[in-house]
């Protein structure tokens, strides 16, 4: 196989990789259950997925490509919105912050060469952080009445156990489709 082969392989397999993602991502997204102001949606769960399941630089651009067609006005948010204005309005923090979250994950999950379900799940967590931290902050902002602390107590301690049985389904998931999907590093 010449040299351009390969790199034409390899570029083909990181697109591949990007858009199943980012496919997932649409997907799962707009699936949510209203319990208030931010409800509970398997975006989160997808992006764990992806960060476990890819290397980082194709993680981050498989989120990008998502928040991208969102932006553009496709319904892939949650409650199938999409635009500008669900970007910058109170929830947009915890879509944005996906990024941060897919790069945490993935950084964290490929440091060792051994996948185990225990660091998925200790890299979903640290995830699950950060889009709490950038998802509450731009709520507070926007949100006026509230202070971080109020902010705390409608966005992130009623989601604490969706999110971590979603950080635990990730990764037993994640681990057994790497190991069933050679393709994926």
């Amino acid at each position: 196989m010449s040299n351009k082969s390969v790199i034409r392989k390899n570029k083909i397999h990181f697109m591949t990789e990007c858009a199943v993602f980012a496919a997932v991502l649409c997907i799962f997204s707009p699936i949510t259950l209203p319990v208030g102001p931010v409800p509970v949606t398997l975006g989160l769960f997808a992006v764990m997925l992806a960060g476990i399941m890819l290397r980082v630089k194709e993680s981050v651009v498989a989120v990008l490509v998502f928040v991208l067609l969102g932006l553009c006005g496709l319904p892939v948010f949650s409650g199938a919105k999409g635009g500008f204005a669900v970007l910058a309005g109170q929830t947009g923090g915890y879509i944005w912050s996906y990024f941060i979250c897919s790069f945490i994950i993935s950084l964290i999950c490929h440091s060792k060469q051994k996948n185990s379900v225990f660091l998925n799940f200790v890299a979903c967590v640290f995830g699950i952080a950060v889009c709490y931290i950038f998802g509450t902050a731009q709520f507070t902002i926007l949100t006026q009445g509230f202070n971080f602390f109020d902010s705390l107590k409608v966005c992130v301690y009623p989601f604490i156990a969706f999110d971590l049985i979603k950080a635990l389904c990730a990764s037993v998931l994640g681990k057994t489709l790497k190991k069933r999907m050679r393709w994926f590093v």
